[in-house]
């Protein structure tokens, strides 16, 4: 049961795994300054998928996903980059289409979950989880970020989490790297930092007790606002699966050196 766990884990994380996609020495165009994104622009609408399946007398497997649909966004490069940390890519992303992309994901999930019982079968009654949840989760000046967060069990001491955020410039038609937003990124200097505002965010959390590394990296996984900047580190990668996700925030004020001219100019911290 241990080995099958793992490799529906591994396989989950995969697909919602979006760093390997990131290319953290983009550069953005000085032309893109900051304005008021149209309302319109930004609309969403959004598809939820339930489904459950009886594999056998001991499982059910339940696939859940809610996704969002952006009808007033047609940049494909753009769109394409929405959607990859779901693993949908799509020759265009209407609602029908996106619905059926989802459908597909939904059905070789049952079939891979059957697979991994030819085996293997649980000698108890038990439910095996899929769910992924996709939510705009602001919008500041051309930015929106995404949220992405997925959950899930497939036997075991407990289930997986997962949450991954996506910065976008929707007048730009592009994905936002934290080349774009840092011009000075030396891992000695970051390393420093990040532990600093961990500890210091952490005075009644008690996740630096569970904390599982020296040196905290910094990763792909960020969004901002008007004033700071927050970077998220999931179970496992810098704390123990106890400590849940761990987000640390970073006041411009205190790197503002470290920041792009453009990314200041745009924020308007100059």
């Amino acid at each position: 049961m241990k080995n099958i766990s793992a490799v529906l884990f591994l396989t989950f994380l995969a697909f919602f795994s979006c760093k390997k996609a990131e290319n953290p020495d983009a550069k953005t165009s000085e032309k893109s300054l900051s304005k008021e994104v149209p309302v319109k622009v930004l609309a969403t609408d959004s598809l939820t998928t339930v489904d459950s399946l009886k594999i056998n007398e001991n499982l059910t497997a339940i696939f859940r996903s809610t996704v969002l649909v952006f009808p007033n966004l047609n940049n494909k490069s753009l769109l394409d980059s929405i959607y990859a940390p779901l693993n949908l890519k799509l020759k265009e992303y209407s609602k029908e289409n996106i619905a059926a992309g989802i459908e597909t994901q939904k059905n070789e999930y049952f079939a891979d979950t059957k697979k991994s019982l030819e085996d293997w079968s649980p000698d108890f009654p038990q439910t095996w989880e899929q769910n992924s949840y996709m939510k705009k989760f602001s919008k500041l000046n051309d930015f929106m970020t995404v949220q992405y967060k997925s959950d899930g069990y497939t036997g075991g001491a407990h289930g997986y989490y997962n949450e991954q955020y996506r910065v976008f410039d929707v007048k730009m038609n592009r994905q936002v790297h934290l080349g774009d937003i840092l011009k000075v990124r030396d891992a000695k200097i970051w390393s420093r930092i990040l532990m600093d505002h961990f500890l210091k965010n952490d005075l009644d959390k008690g996740q630096a007790q569970m904390l599982l590394v020296k040196e905290i990296p910094l990763n792909n996984n960020f969004y901002f606002d008007q004033d700071n900047l927050y970077f998220l580190y999931n179970q496992y990668e810098i704390a123990a699966y106890a400590a849940g996700p761990v987000l640390i925030k970073v006041p411009y004020s205190e790197i503002k050196p470290f920041l792009t001219e453009d990314f200041r100019t745009k924020l308007n911290l100059n």
